[in-house]
């Protein structure tokens, strides 16, 4: 299928669907997930896995008022997510509370129904 040229929605980052099976598989069990092991698990260059997590909170998790399923991958070494998780959004956000707030509640979700969308 084709992407219409007055369809709004962003165009998918190469990498997406990769990065959404993994993160899928961590919140089914109920574990975080550090940027540099979602790369190496989707088979992508580390320097890959932003665009496609903007993507996934943005259309697959904000779009349909999900929760933010890019909430679980975390940085290595603070395990806690970077800066940019919500960047650009309008969302105002009151730190760890939210964050710790929206892991449980991506725990608590049913992904596996959940798919991308065909562009």
């Amino acid at each position: 299928m084709t992407k219409d040229a007055t369809d709004p929605r962003p165009k998918m980052p190469k990498h997406t669907p990769a990065i959404f099976k993994v993160l899928k598989q961590c919140a089914d069990d109920m574990t975080a997930i550090s940027y540099g092991d979602l790369a190496e698990r989707a088979g992508v260059h580390h320097r890959n896995v932003n665009r496609p997590l903007g993507y996934i909170r943005d259309e697959v998790c904000r779009r349909y008022d999900r929760p933010w399923l890019n909430t679980i991958a975390v940085n290595g070494k603070t395990r806690r997510p970077s800066e940019g998780v919500t960047a650009s959004t309008g969302v105002e956000i009151d730190g760890e509370r939210w964050w710790r707030g929206m892991v449980l509640q991506v725990y608590a979700y049913d992904w596996s129904d959940v798919e991308l969308e065909d562009e």
